[in-house]
């Protein structure tokens, strides 16, 4: 089987900056409303602990080194997707990519799973694979989401917009 397309898919820039926003913006709450209204609030306290604890757990999140992956298209639209590289696991069989799978001009959504496993979701910013790369993963996962089963798979919306403005 001949790979038409591989990606190595490293960690994005823009994804550990959002959840590092998001993180900052979960402690600034906690830290207005335990300030600033514990007399207009019911139980202001508990509210403050439970906003830190959700800023701390994702700014916890964009520290931490995550993981690459790698995604192999065959030509025949076969979709292999490896987490850990050289590890060596035998190959559990090849994914399919299920409905509800999206590709943005800046992010694709791919839910994936490997029969008999439960479905996995990645996320592939722009930033993560070089630009050769994201053209030719956007063809092949919008040919393979199309394909026998998966016809809903892939649902490329930059096109459907254009549909619905025409």
């Amino acid at each position: 089987m001949s790979i038409a397309v591989s990606a190595l898919v490293r960690p994005s820039l823009i994804q550990r900056f959002v959840w590092g926003g998001c993180g900052l913006a979960l402690l600034a709450s906690a830290l207005a409303i335990g300030l600033a209204a514990p007399a207009h609030v019911r139980l202001a306290p508990l509210v403050a602990v439970a906003l830190a604890a959700a800023g701390s757990a994702v700014l916890g999140a964009a520290v931490l080194h995550p993981k690459t992956h790698r995604i192999d298209i065959s030509g025949t639209g076969d979709l292999r997707v490896t987490v850990q590289q050289d590890v060596g696991f035998p190959p559990v069989g090849n994914a399919v990519l299920l409905p509800g799978s999206v590709i943005w001009p800046l992010l694709m959504v791919l839910r994936h799973a490997t029969p008999g496993t439960a479905p996995g979701v990645l996320c592939v910013w722009r930033d993560s694979v070089d630009a050769a790369a994201w053209r030719a993963l956007v063809v092949a996962l919008a040919v393979v989401g199309r394909r026998g089963h998966a016809d809903d798979g892939c649902e490329d919306t930059t096109n459907s917009l254009q549909r619905t403005n025409s």
